[in-house]
């Protein structure tokens, strides 16, 4: 489902599992990057039971995950994480590229 304004998707769905992947990637490598691997992991497991409300969390601090993502991928990343899968992937596409 689609917004009719825009091309923006307005729920996980919209957007194809190779893309969700892709943003999977880009965070894990822009994380292990800035040596934030330990802080990162932490963060997410201890978060990974609200996952949903994390992921509405990140309206919150768009100013520093907008460091990563710009724009429309900023809106992907924060429905890509309220798939538990998801969070669990990321962590382990962190803990593979540290």
């Amino acid at each position: 489902m689609l917004n009719p304004n825009s091309e923006i998707p307005i729920v996980l769905e919209d957007i194809p599992e190779s893309e969700q992947q892709a943003l999977l990637e880009k965070a894990a490598t822009w994380i292990v990057r800035r040596g934030l691997t330990a802080p990162a992991i932490i963060i997410l497991e201890t978060c990974k039971p609200l996952n949903f409300l994390g992921s509405q969390f990140l309206i919150a601090f768009s100013p520093f995950v907008q460091a990563i993502f710009k724009g429309e991928e900023y809106h992907k990343f924060a429905l890509v994480l309220e798939k538990d899968a998801n969070v669990e992937l990321l962590i382990e596409l962190i803990e593979a590229q540290s």
